[in-house]
């Protein structure tokens, strides 16, 4: 099927660690084009956004930490969302994002600084909750859903115990 096809090419390309952390830096650089009506940073930053794991290639190891998000991520959205923690974490993050940006819109740099320093806060939050409930559902991430070449390698004796 090729919606499958697709989402597993995604799904690899945003396991290189050059993704994740491009995202990251994005939305700052978006917030800030907002503020100061820069429409080609806005343009740029919007495109980065969604270009990303589409140009970024396969990474040659999903060893990151940023791989190990991407991976918990799949994982969460393959099978259902679960968490109320992850769930929370996730919710509250859209309305201090979209606060964000209407602050900047606005003009309101303080408040536009503060609400895009608690967005990524709670991002970060949520990925470390999501890695960790990754690592416990699978036995310490010790499952089929991983993403990149790694997920196709054989166990070696480094891998742990």
């Amino acid at each position: 099927m090729p919606s499958e096809r697709l989402a597993e090419f995604l799904w690899e390309r945003h396991a290189n660690p050059w993704s994740g952390w491009t995202r990251v830096f994005a939305f700052p650089v978006l917030v800030y084009a907002v503020l100061t009506r820069r429409k080609r940073l806005l343009v740029a930053a919007v495109a980065a956004i969604a270009v990303n794991p589409v140009v970024l290639p396969q990474p040659d190891d999903a060893q990151a930490w940023t791989s190990d998000v991407i991976q918990a991520e799949r994982y969460w959205v393959d099978h259902g969302n679960q968490g109320t923690l992850l769930r929370s974490l996730d919710a509250a993050t859209l309305p201090v994002t979209v606060g964000a940006l209407y602050a900047a819109y606005r003009r309101k740099p303080r408040s536009a600084a503060v609400l895009t320093a608690l967005s990524m806060a709670l991002k970060f939050a949520f990925v470390n909750a999501l890695v960790r409930h990754y690592e416990a559902a699978t036995d310490d991430g010790a499952d089929t859903t991983q993403v990149g070449p790694s997920a196709d390698a054989a166990p070696t004796d480094d891998d742990g115990p």
